[in-house]
């Protein structure tokens, strides 16, 4: 009797245009069991427009619901992964600069030691390593600028950036590079694009050596 009675209400809501989600959660029953005992029931078109309008609007509050998740997701592990690495050790900023060194450092060529990027913290960091864990100081820096053409007109104010960013003079600047090429990255706000740095040590050949060693050191443990 109780079945009887939970499925004439169920072709009464599914008559006035309910969902079977809608009907499943107000009576408590399996979507399953909705779906079979409203089978034969046809919805005329307004109705079926209106239940298509809920989906839509479910599925964007759903798709909201997965975003804002996210992001909080995203913005926890940060948080986490800060507090984690905390402040390097002086043993730990050695092996993260050798370790930088070898992924973007020049390892061919006629043995100058050379670092290029276009991530401001990168350049500083780097710079950093240089000062702290290897002893060489700013004076011995050489830096160059290298940007498309097409921001040839923000020259001063590129070179502006990177000389306070790295705090160093810019009498320690070579001429800049400037390439001809199609820029394939497009930045919606063209005052934020700085080009690539690159630096350089002054008479660092025995240093880019010893820089070599460590790499060779680190790929052996590898």
């Amino acid at each position: 009797m109780a079945n009887i009675i939970l499925r004439e209400k169920a072709r009464v809501l599914r008559t006035q245009g309910m969902s079977l989600n809608e009907i499943r959660d107000i009576l408590k029953i399996p979507k399953s069991t909705v779906r079979y005992w409203c089978r034969d029931i046809s919805l005329p078109d307004f109705l079926k427009e209106r239940l298509m309008k809920k989906q839509k609007i479910g599925g964007l509050i759903a798709a909201e619901k997965l975003r804002k998740r996210r992001i909080e997701q995203t913005k926890r592990l940060l948080n986490e992964g800060v507090k984690e690495i905390h402040r390097l050790t002086p043993r730990e900023l050695f092996l993260v600069g050798v370790a930088l060194y070898w992924a973007e450092g020049y390892r061919k060529g006629n043995e100058e030691f050379g670092f290029t990027n276009s991530d401001p913290r990168m350049i500083t960091l780097m710079i950093r390593w240089l000062q702290e864990a290897c002893d060489i100081p700013k004076e011995r820096l050489r830096l160059r600028i290298c940007i498309n053409v097409v921001h040839k007109k923000r020259l001063h104010a590129i070179e502006k950036f990177w000389s306070e960013l790295t705090a160093v003079s810019l009498n320690q600047f070579s001429k800049p590079t400037l390439i001809k090429v199609s820029n394939k990255k497009k930045y919606v706000n063209s005052s934020q694009y700085f080009g690539t740095l690159r630096l350089k040590v002054l008479k660092g050949t025995v240093f880019r050596r010893k820089v070599m060693g460590w790499l060779e050191g680190i790929a052996r443990d590898a």
